[in-house]
């Protein structure tokens, strides 16, 4: 009888080692990238972020999706306090920034249901990941209008490495998350439409290394897949605050109205090509010592069926070169802008109070055309 045994134990012992290595094999090999992009199908990734480890719990977060049919991607940054319901049956409310990342599975239900987004992937980031980042990719070239708390930062190009990066994202005023979301679209605006600048480090060396500190449930090779679908054609890029507001209960939540607002402002726009397009609001400034050039550049402008909404003289400093500011996190407006005055000195500093799309401030350069 024992003779019997033994050579089924080690046939069945046989069976669990092949189906253990056909198992690590289908996960090690997996893309989903690449399956969800052949289908034209929408990639969607949480973005979870902290200052400090704190048992897993971010202050920051916000959904990055990415249509690969339209090769659009839009990055839609989340409020704290946002409600999100782990049970599915209101049971379990939390604030997002009180979710455990382990309870991924249980959130992005809640985030499918509550924005109507199925969200398979997701990404942590803590301030020294950030600082790795920054500085593997060389630093980052930020344009600076106004005076800010950091050493050595003056106004207009500077450079910032990674410790820098980390200070500029958190020296906003009074500690406001909204104003750290909107010098996160300065940094993430930034690298995208400077994005052949960096398409050499979308390889598999360079994400491995990576992905060696991050958190994250992707894997190396989809990582790459990801990157090479952003870089393998020109592609547009839109930012957007969760619209809601706040309950009773100090949670911050979206109804049926700010739901639709969402939708057809933001996320439409991900997927359907727009016959007409929106009108741009801008700001000109006159930024050299020739009198009336914003008024000429105004009505240029305004017969190209841009809204003017301001123009006038600029408090800062002469300029040699005109300099093209996106106000609103979106990429498209600037581009037009960019095209109509035959300029590409384009920078990005997000206002979300700031009610027009773009500023240009105009220098000597256009005046002399």
């Amino acid at each position: 009888m024992k003779n019997k045994i033994v050579p089924v134990c080690i046939f069945l012992a046989f069976i669990v080692i092949l189906l253990s290595i056909i198992i690590y094999y289908k996960k090690s090999t997996r893309n989903v990238i690449e399956t969800l992009a052949e289908n034209g199908k929408m990639i969607n990734i949480l973005i979870a972020g902290s200052n400090v480890y704190n048992h897993n719990k971010h202050s920051f977060h916000a959904v990055l999706s990415y249509n690969p049919e339209k090769n659009k991607i839009g990055i839609t940054f989340i409020p704290p306090e946002f409600k999100v319901d782990l049970s599915g049956k209101g049971r379990k409310i939390k604030k997002i920034n009180d979710v455990d990342i382990n309870d991924f599975k249980s959130l992005s239900a809640s985030l499918e249901h509550d924005l109507k987004l199925s969200i398979p992937f997701y990404v942590v980031l803590y301030s020294p990941d950030v600082e790795r980042l920054i500085d593997m990719i060389e630093g980052l070239d930020l344009y600076v209008l106004e005076e800010i708390n950091i050493h050595g930062i003056r106004f207009g190009l500077n450079y910032f490495d990674g410790d820098r990066i980390n200070e500029y994202i958190n020296s906003v005023e009074e500690n406001s998350i909204f104003k750290k979301y909107d010098r996160i679209q300065n940094i993430l605006l930034t690298l995208f439409y400077n994005k052949k600048k960096y398409e050499k480090y979308c390889n598999i060396e360079f994400i491995s290394e990576i992905l060696k500190t991050i958190r994250t449930n992707f894997l190396s090779q989809e990582m790459v897949s990801l990157g090479k679908l952003l870089y393998q054609k020109e592609s547009d890029l839109s930012c957007t605050i969760l619209p809601g507001f706040i309950d009773r209960d100090g949670f911050y939540v979206i109804d049926d109205i700010t739901y639709k607002i969402y939708r057809n402002d933001f996320l439409k726009r991900l997927i359907v090509d727009s016959d007409t397009e929106q009108p741009v609001k801008v700001q000109i400034l006159n930024g050299t010592d020739i009198a009336g050039l914003a008024r000429k550049v105004r009505y240029k402008f305004v017969m190209q069926g841009f809204n003017v909404v301001e123009f006038g003289t600029a408090s800062f400093q002469t300029f040699e070169k005109t300099v093209i500011i996106n106000r609103r996190g979106e990429i498209g407006p600037v581009k037009r802008v960019s095209e109509l005055i035959g300029v590409d000195n384009i920078h990005h500093i997000v206002d979300s109070g700031q009610l027009t799309n773009v500023l240009v401030i105009l220098g000597n350069d256009l005046a002399k055309q």
